[in-house]
């Protein structure tokens, strides 16, 4: 067992040095939540009108009561809007968390929205 004041975990200046790399590319990563969004919106729409399912039961009610295309951009821009508000909110090192945060699940679905519909 580490003393309580020990280093043995991760130190806090690789952190640090890890925080600040990655705040290098926080326009970026912003720019990727952009392509991720769109990516999303539309592989989802395109996969819906080849009879694909809505996974998300949340999104699949305001699909049902709004249509696709108007449910997938509003529930996605309500999520840049909370994202760009708590990238205000936290502190400069962590900034950059927050789109990498939005942008990693909207990649993932994109990539898996993409092997669905071209069916690879």
């Amino acid at each position: 067992m580490a003393a309580p004041n020990s280093t043995a975990s991760l130190p806090s200046s690789a952190l640090a040095a890890t925080l600040d790399a990655v705040a290098d590319y926080e326009r970026t990563l912003w720019a990727l939540v952009g392509v991720t969004f769109a990516l999303d919106v539309l592989l989802t729409a395109y996969g819906l009108e080849l009879g694909y399912t809505e996974g998300n039961p949340f999104a699949r009610a305001v699909i049902a009561s709004v249509g696709p295309l108007p449910a997938m951009v509003g529930l996605k821009a309500l999520v840049v809007a909370f994202a760009a508000v708590a990238a205000r909110l936290v502190p400069n090192r962590g900034r950059p968390l927050i789109p990498l945060a939005v942008a990693t699940p909207w990649g993932l679905a994109s990539i898996s929205n993409f092997v669905l519909v071209v069916g690879l």
